[in-house]
């Protein structure tokens, strides 16, 4: 196993090394409130012979358990902050230390494995990944601990979650080791890739309409025009992206992908799996999407209109230009910054990040995840805090817990009307949701310290609780009807008069509603593992030079390049195998849909 892991490790050098030599012009989306109850200790319960000993309450002592969540977006680590670590120290008195994830988690995970020691939670984002620590055999057979686990596998909501993994996530043992996240209804309305555009920017320039995805170039190019720099004198690009996501493609230049319902994620980053045909092929076909989305951003940057450092900054980097309006263009939904909440209610300028979608677009829409998505939660089989890991890990899972990490404390963030409807007091503190706006007696903090450093939680955001309403307090009612900002009543407007997205795109059939066999695909094996990863780094070093090819001719020479090399490491048993795979994920989901 260890040689297998090196040999990944190992094999990225190499690629780069290799393919250096035959280029030089590199240039690189939550049950009823309230706390859950602490378990007690046994201890000091036991008695001897015939007396009878009072039983006696044990204080809990102080635990701290080490946690590396691969899905998390944040690259913070060390001690869990703010409000949502109080209820976790006020449930179980534990606190998480987070080893720092940010760029190249996959690497990070494989340096753990070849360590031979996990921290003592883990967050797995995708099967692929999973796969490795299940060959290493350093998970935890969590179904060996169901009465530690009885969140998990006492709420019928996570059923067919259980049953799906233990059956085809377990190296064929039957073992529950990955226990999925995300797990129920789709909400309506929460899709995640949408194009925004600058909202004042896009009427200033007519409101254009934009028929196609090369429709945007002309759009912000007029808007750019109109808008060069921003109040505090700094340069405004059409485009800005990052590169610490990339992981067997630029990943920001794929994802362009999922607004023409093709999955580039999913059933695996090397193919693209239209979700509408039910087709799949390899994502470095002549006629891919994926040529079509680089192709779209070296135009960006024959115009001048793509951010220079796209190639080299992070999320980080970007999040902050968008906050400081540098941006035009976004391509995901919540993509926006602080742009949007400190500009949308501004009457002297009404502004933000609005949905503007191509004519001719169909935006993924998730699958219902009656057995959650790819990504897992799981536990260290030889962690030194096996009692508290579980612990844990079940309080992940507590429905009470997930709605209070997702809507915050009852009384000071939201509430019950009287009628029973949970409505949101404080709206500043939800929008402004990176703002340190939450009451130092409730723990501090921001909004988003809830959710935020797991990603997402066990159950979806929409799953309706006991109380008849959703796990989050975006598909309320209240929050619904709730007054609308400036710009999303202009939007709304502008968009024929919907309350939402989805009205708006659903009459004129622009959602593509997807397939839970796309979290059906069984990885690749050890050596094609291997293949992939070596192809992968062919690929992204290759998107980012023809982004910033000179001209046309290099970016066709070096599509080819990149297209042969791949072809050469293997690319089309890749193609084949995964084929294969989905063929066999279409058939398994007619079981689970």
């Amino acid at each position: 196993m260890k040689k297998k892991l090196l040999a990944l490790l190992l094999s990225s050098a190499m690629v780069l090394s290799v393919a250096a030599c035959g280029n030089d012009s590199g240039q690189d989306s939550s049950a009823t409130g309230g706390s859950s109850e602490s378990q007690s200790s046994d201890a000091g319960n036991e008695g001897s012979g015939s007396e009878s000993v009072p039983e006696q309450e044990t204080e809990r002592e102080e635990t701290t358990v080490s946690a590396f969540i691969m899905q998390s977006v944040t690259g913070e680590s060390g001690i869990w902050q703010g409000w949502g670590a109080k209820k976790l120290y006020d449930d179980l008195k534990m606190k998480i230390n987070f080893d720092p994830t940010g760029n190249e988690v996959e690497t990070k995970l494989q340096q753990y494995l070849v360590a031979g020691q996990l921290p003592d939670l883990v967050g797995l984002k995708g099967l692929d990944q999973a796969q490795l620590a299940m060959d290493a055999d350093m998970l935890l057979p969590l179904d060996e601990y169901k009465d530690k686990l009885p969140n998990i596998f006492g709420q019928e909501i996570y059923d067919n979650a259980v049953r799906y993994s233990q059956d085809y996530t377990s190296n064929g043992t039957g073992h529950l080791y990955l226990m999925p996240v995300a797990i129920g209804p789709t909400a309506y309305n929460s899709l995640n890739w949408v194009p925004l555009l600058q909202w004042d920017a896009y009427k200033q320039v007519g409101k254009p309409e934009v028929g196609t995805l090369e429709d945007y170039l002309d759009v912000v190019e007029k808007m750019v025009e109109y808008k060069s720099t921003t109040e505090a004198g700094e340069k405004v690009y059409g485009f800005s992206l990052f590169s610490d996501w990339d992981n067997v493609t630029a990943l920001e230049i794929s994802t362009l992908s999922f607004m023409y319902g093709i999955d580039t994620e999913y059933v695996s980053p090397l193919m693209e799996t239209n979700i509408i045909t039910k087709e799949t092929k390899s994502l470095l076909a002549d006629d891919s999407f994926y040529k079509r989305a680089l192709k779209f951003y070296f135009d960006a940057n024959q115009r001048g209109l793509l951010d220079p450092d796209s190639m080299s900054q992070t999320y980080a980097d970007v999040e902050a230009k968008f906050s400081a309006g540098r941006v035009m263009f976004s391509w995901f939904s919540w993509l926006a910054g602080s742009y949007t909440t400190d500009n949308q209610n501004n009457e002297e300028k009404v502004d933000g990040m609005a949905s503007v979608v191509a004519n001719d677009m169909k935006l993924y829409n998730a699958p219902e995840q009656t057995i959650g998505r790819n990504w897992y939660f799981a536990i260290a089989k030889d962690t030194k805090n096996l009692d508290a890991a579980l612990e844990l890990l079940n309080w992940l899972y507590d429905p009470e817990v997930c709605f209070y990490l997702t809507n915050g404390p009852q009384g000071t963030i939201w509430d019950f009307d009287e009628n029973g409807e949970p409505y949101v007091i404080e709206e500043d503190i939800v929008s402004k949701n990176t703002e340190l706006l939450v009451p130092e007696e409730m723990g501090g903090g921001a909004f988003r310290d809830g959710v935020y450093s797991f990603n997402t939680l066990g159950p979806q955001a929409a799953t309706v609780m006991d109380n008849g309403y959703t796990m989050s307090y975006r598909y309320w009612p209240s929050w619904l009807r709730r007054n609308p900002s400036l710009m999303k009543q202009e939007v709304n407007e502008f968009l024929g008069g919907v309350t939402v997205l989805s009205e708006y795109l659903e009459p004129r059939d622009m959602i593509a509603d997807s397939t839970q066999a796309v979290n059906m695909i069984t990885p690749a094996g050890d050596d094609l593992e291997i293949v992939i990863t070596q192809i992968g780094e062919i690929v992204k070093k290759y998107s980012w030079q023809m982004v910033y090819a000179k001209d046309e001719a290099q970016f066709e020479s070096l599509w080819k390049e990149m297209t042969d090399q791949a072809k050469q490491l293997g690319l089309d048993q890749v193609t084949e195998y995964y084929t294969q795979e989905w063929e066999k994920a279409l058939e398994i989901v007619k079981d689970y849909e």
